[in-house]
């Protein structure tokens, strides 16, 4: 099956310390293995993105994310277990207390927090469980420009400079521009971005 062949090329070229350009459950994204610090880097050069800018990590499970994670409050469980919500536009939440994170670039220096997402997509899922590491996830865009709805929006200068494009889901234009991001704060959640 195709779907299953792409998973494959992806995670080689992951695994080979390289930057890919995927379908997300939100735009399409760049991203790279969350361990590995040179394809961090990669990426904020692709984008020109000012590293003060962290960026949102990719989980498939919960399990995973308490890998990052020291402490998952419980609104934040309720969150990730309601499907309604979930269905109404992906969510990312910033956490407190990351760990095992190889670069500070992704860590929020202002107050040690980390944003991940817990992806209900099929394609990023299927590639974070074989990769069998957390997955970068930023918009493939330069910084500052506009973000594209659409493989076909990206600009010749991040395809460029990718080392992977994947084949899938090509002709399907996003159906939400970015996902929510929230923060629990004392038992109470703050919205970021809507």
């Amino acid at each position: 099956m195709y779907f299953y062949k792409e998973i494959e090329k992806s995670v080689k070229i992951l695994k080979r310390g390289k930057c890919l350009l995927y379908p997300t459950d939100t735009v399409w994204g760049l991203g790279c293995d969350a361990f590995n610090l040179n394809s961090i880097e990669k990426i904020y050069k692709i984008k020109n993105r000012n590293i003060s800018k962290s960026m949102i990590i990719l989980v498939e499970n919960i399990d995973r994310l308490y890998e990052l994670i020291e402490y998952i409050p419980n609104l934040v469980k309720k969150i990730i277990q309601d499907n309604s919500i979930k269905k109404e536009k992906p969510i990312t939440i910033v956490y407190k207390k990351p760990r095992k994170i190889v670069s500070n670039l992704l860590i929020n220096s202002q107050d040690n927090t980390l944003a991940i997402r817990l992806t209900n997509d099929p394609f990023c899922s299927h590639l974070i469980k074989t990769l069998d590491r957390p997955i970068i996830s930023t918009s493939a865009n330069l910084s500052g420009f506009p973000t594209p709805k659409s493989f076909s929006e990206i600009s010749y200068s991040i395809l460029s400079k990718i080392d992977y494009s994947v084949n899938f889901r090509r002709r399907e234009k996003a159906r939400y521009n970015s996902s929510s991001i929230l923060q629990i704060i004392s038992n109470k959640i703050k919205i970021l971005r809507m």
